[in-house]
């Protein structure tokens, strides 16, 4: 009997102690599990139909709100058993500085990869060059960025180094100019030549009519009359717009008789009949 009562004792006052104590800790890590599961849910579904972030950005936002929810879920479990919460913070203070120390090239690269996912000045699909690098983005990463080439090779950019480039993207605008200059002889005749181009222009319907199509005489070089052409196509028909003008002015002209003019040396020998006197 005696045991018993003593075993009551020590478990009442258990209960009434450490035992209560260590019950609302798990009543609270219970529900704070549940409750970060639901946020990183909400946040995520959230955040996947805004039109403005993309599936990059999405995820990191994710992590972000789940670890901060987290660190806050620890805190108040630490609080709740009766532990002093300003030492395990200046703990995790110092901590957390000697890791950045120690990591600051990645910290950086991590920075610029948030600094892209928000700014978005590319996406997954465009073409871009960067700092003289070109291809499409398959990739937006925290820490890098992952083009694959023309010749299909894979290219990996660290942020940083995307950030510190000249980024030129070819996709961005639904749109591009096709710029091309065309030498003429000065014999030419200016109004055939327009009517040749023109037509030419006129038969292509990927060339837009809005704005514009332009073809001026715009130089007069050395040896040749200059003529800007200017036409606007849809971003992913430039370079076939481009090539098919070029092949069908060359055909074209050559059919009407039109030469274009290219450098030419010649060379006038003065008195080759006389004798040289030695």
């Amino acid at each position: 009997m005696e045991l018993l009562k003593e075993l009551k004792q020590v478990a009442w006052e258990f209960v009434h102690g450490y035992g209560l104590t260590i019950f609302k800790a798990l009543a609270i890590f219970v529900l704070g599990i549940l409750i970060i599961t639901a946020v990183k849910k909400t946040v995520k579904k959230n955040a996947l139909k805004s039109r403005n972030i993309d599936n990059a950005a999405a995820a990191f936002i994710t992590s972000l709100v789940a670890l901060v929810a987290y660190v806050c879920l620890v805190l108040l479990l630490v609080g709740t058993l009766g532990f002093s919460t300003t030492g395990i913070i200046a703990a995790f203070s110092s901590v957390m500085l000697a890791i950045s120390l120690g990591l600051q090239n990645t910290l950086s690269s991590l920075t610029n990869g948030i600094v892209l996912i928000f700014t978005k000045p590319f996406s997954a699909g465009d073409y871009v060059d960067i700092g003289g690098t070109a291809g499409t983005v398959k990739e937006v990463k925290l820490f890098s960025v992952k083009l694959v080439t023309g010749d299909n090779v894979t290219v990996i950019l660290p942020n940083n180094t995307v950030l510190s480039s000249v980024i030129t993207n070819y996709s961005r605008m639904p749109m591009r100019r096709v710029d091309m200059v065309l030498p003429m002889p000065y014999e030419v005749d200016i109004e055939k030549l327009k009517e040749l181009i023109h037509g030419l222009i006129e038969a292509d319907e990927r060339i837009k009519k809005d704005p514009a199509p332009f073809f001026r005489l715009t130089e007069y070089g050395a040896s040749s009359l200059d003529f800007t052409l200017r036409v606007w196509t849809d971003a992913g028909e430039y370079w076939n717009v481009r090539l098919d003008l070029m092949e069908k002015i060359l055909y074209t002209l050559r059919e009407n008789g039109i030469e274009m003019p290219y450098d030419q040396l010649q060379v006038h020998v003065v008195n080759a009949d006389k004798e040289v006197q030695s």
